[in-house]
């Protein structure tokens, strides 16, 4: 069972391959938002891609965007990454976690 410690869910994930120049992007977007009745800070967004198998093939973070969200309220995303490694088959999206 997974547990919800930073306050904030992804929400409408979709990853899409593109063609730019003739090379594949790897596309990642949704949305997340605030499940807590307080404001919070958001943490830099960690994705990891794995093969069929679940090792880890590639990983990267960035920032999300918007540095606090009120409750209940909601922010978008957006992520590339040019020539992602094809035997790559799941895609996982985590926050970094905070620092106490």
């Amino acid at each position: 069972m997974k547990v919800n410690t930073i306050g904030i869910a992804f929400m409408d994930k979709q990853a899409t391959i593109e063609q730019e120049d003739g090379q594949d992007v790897l596309v990642i977007t949704g949305n997340f938002v605030n499940i807590t009745t307080h404001e919070l800070t958001v943490p830099p967004i960690n994705v990891s891609l794995s093969d069929i198998a679940k090792h880890e093939l590639y990983h990267w973070s960035f920032a999300p965007g918007v540095p606090t969200l009120a409750p209940g309220q909601s922010a978008s995303f957006r992520t590339r990454l040019s020539s992602p490694p094809s035997a790559a088959r799941h895609i996982e999206l985590r926050f970094a976690a905070r620092a106490n």
